[in-house]
């Protein structure tokens, strides 16, 4: 799985996300995440759920391994998540929805409950039982009920939900050198065997159940959270002692929440606000120069520090351009930011280096190097990192596992050096490369599962590495012409397909032409799966061109299968040449504004069949 990682998500079949997806999740419920929060919510979900919408971890809860031999128990109600929200615009759908609620039943000006969310493991307390059992897949979790013995303290009154957490003081003065409070939680709980020190946290009363129901919170009406959201936040979390990771947002109204209801994930009538990620002032050591399939890309080596759980020591600069203009290099500080997503980056310069060198030379081939716009290429085609990095990236492409950057090293410097003698390449040659025998024999594995599995023509042309030629435009290419006579197509025929420029066109039917040899080894030697043409049609929805977005009523992979076969080019995001974007349920406010302004008409799901009525 962790291989799986380290490709882009695109590149991944369904089947490889949703094994990496289901890990994700089990890793994140161990105490051990992978990734942030955001990114698990917000980059990988949402590929999930395009791709696989009925997959459990988009329409249940998303489960918590069950390890050991605990007991498990059924939750008399549904133990369920809670939506997150990272932009205003999606807060303001929740209360909008809300409104609407309260409308249908009358509920008058609503109040909304403000409190801090913590972060920690979730788990449903019986006082009168005395049982305590964690949240599981929402209808059965786990007993923990030994916690209760061992010394953890409930904080609040009678049964609930609630929060396992650690004082973040007592933390951070004993268990600094763990990566995370939730992380070290997460293993007390989830341990049939508690380490020592998690029985000691528990002894010295350091543990807490905080339930739900007693929390700090603030009362405001719907005005106060649409407009002042960020300080309400800041006031509610204010003086918390554990470690928190967003706020609470609950309309309070019984009628209400009963009206609203819930998915098998979540409560509709409660959200998790999530806010702008931790920031450090950090030490620049140095530049580590990338060389990838041409750019020369820098990377910051920094002294390492903790964001938001995780112990960050480099951050991209993106291009040569911004080393100038931003004098970066060794004795710069920082300041850095951990963005809901995946990658920190730099949020402002503190104070700069004078010590600001860009190469003129490659440093892998040691070949001048040219600028283009903000970039510094490397042109030498003979250069060892740009043969590793386009041999890496076409395994990548076709979904190869094994072939990693430091198999691929050895390979290129004992004379692999290009995917045509990779693919032809015995046990021996493997070895001869400084390869165990025992990876040269799942090298080799692996290479026959990759040519025998079928992959896509256009996933074949984008791992080519040609500029301007990824996924989407190789596979609008293929809609023409097949791959077996792709390197035929000439500037005029590329030009009179949608979204292809003159100079663009010009280019790629170049470099289809410059690479035809190894177009044409690939087709003989993997198991292409075609791309079939676009029909003209005269249905009703001839030359429309529609996006989908949100939740439809129906299956939207049928509904785009019907608007193709009614004559609609459909199209995987809303572009200028986009006549209608058809959208569903929860679409946030600044998708439909900015459809808008790009001159996009919006309509419904029901506006849509009406079309082809």
């Amino acid at each position: 799985m962790e291989q799986l990682l380290k490709l882009k998500i695109d590149s991944l079949s369904d089947h490889q996300l949703s094994d990496l997806m289901v890990y994700l999740n089990e890793q994140y419920r161990c105490g051990t995440p992978k990734i942030s929060d955001a990114a698990f919510d917000y980059v990988y979900m949402p590929e999930l759920q395009k791709r696989l919408p009925s997959h459990n971890l988009i329409t249940k809860v998303q489960p918590e391994p069950m390890l050991g031999s605990r007991l498990r128990m059924k939750h008399i109600n549904p133990m369920l998540s809670t939506q997150k929200a990272y932009l205003a615009s999606e807060v303001s759908a929740y209360l909008k929805r809300c409104q609407k609620a309260s409308e249908a039943k009358q509920a008058g000006n609503l109040t909304y409950r403000i409190t801090a969310k913590l972060d920690g493991l979730a788990a449903k307390y019986d006082a009168k039982m005395q049982t305590l059992v964690t949240r599981g897949d929402g209808q059965e979790g786990q007993s923990i009920g030994k916690l209760l013995k061992l010394g953890l303290k409930v904080i609040g009154s009678g049964s609930g939900v609630g929060e396992i957490v650690v004082v973040q003081s007592y933390f951070e003065e004993n268990l600094s050198h763990m990566k995370h409070p939730r992380n070290f939680v997460s293993g007390v709980a989830n341990s049939d065997s508690i380490s020592p020190e998690g029985i000691k946290a528990l002894e010295d009363g350091a543990i807490h159940l905080v339930l739900f129901k007693d929390m700090f919170s603030l009362s405001v009406n719907a005005n106060e959270v649409e407009t002042n959201m960020v300080d309400l936040a800041e006031r509610a979390g204010k003086g918390c002692i554990y470690k928190c990771d967003g706020t609470i947002i609950e309309v309070i109204h019984d009628g209400v929440k009963q009206y609203m209801g819930a998915t098998e994930h979540h409560h509709l009538w409660m959200l998790a606000f999530k806010q702008k990620s931790e920031t450090a002032n950090v030490n620049v050591l140095g530049i580590e120069w990338s060389v990838g399939r041409s750019k020369i890309t820098p990377v910051l080596q920094l002294e390492p520090t903790m964001l938001s759980g995780a112990e960050i020591s480099k951050v991209t600069a993106h291009h040569a351009g911004n080393v100038k203009s931003l004098s970066l290099g060794q004795g710069a500080v920082i300041n850095l930011i951990r963005s809901g997503f995946v990658i920190p980056k730099i949020e402002s310069i503190i104070s700069k280096s004078d010590k600001c060198k860009i190469p003129t030379h490659c440093p892998s081939c040691s070949e001048p190097v040219i600028w283009s716009n903000d970039f510094i290429l490397c042109v030498n085609d003979e250069c060892e990192d740009r043969k590793v990095s386009n041999i890496c990236y076409h395994f990548e492409k076709v979904e190869a596992l094994l072939f990693g950057r430091k198999t691929v090293q050895k390979m290129v410097k004992n004379g692999l050096d290009s995917i045509v003698k990779i693919y032809q390449a015995d046990k021996y040659d493997f070895v001869n490369c400084g390869i165990g025998v025992g990876q040269a024999v799942n090298l080799i594995n692996e290479r026959t599962r990759v040519k025998t599995s079928p992959v896509d023509d256009f996933k074949v042309i984008a791992s080519l590495g040609i500029s301007k030629l990824g996924n989407g435009a190789s596979k609008r290419l293929l809609t023409t012409e097949t791959i077996n006579n792709i390197t035929s197509l000439s500037r005029e025929d590329i030009v009179a397909i949608d979204n292809f420029g003159d100079k663009t066109s010009q280019s790629i039917s170049e470099n289809l032409k410059l690479n035809s040899g190894i177009i044409e080894f690939l087709v003989s030697n993997l198991n292409i799966r075609h791309t079939k043409a676009k029909k003209t049609s005269s249905g009703s929805l001839s030359g429309l061109k529609l996006a989908f977005t949100g939740k439809m009523a129906s299956n939207r992979n049928d509904m785009k299968s019907l608007a193709e076969t009614s004559g609609a080019d459909v199209q995987s995001s809303v572009r200028k040449d986009t006549t209608y974007l058809v959208t569903g349920l929860n679409v946030g406010a600044t998708k439909i504004n900015a459809a808008q302004a790009k001159g996009v008409k919006v309509i419904t799901e029901d506006e849509f069949y009406k079309l082809i009525a």
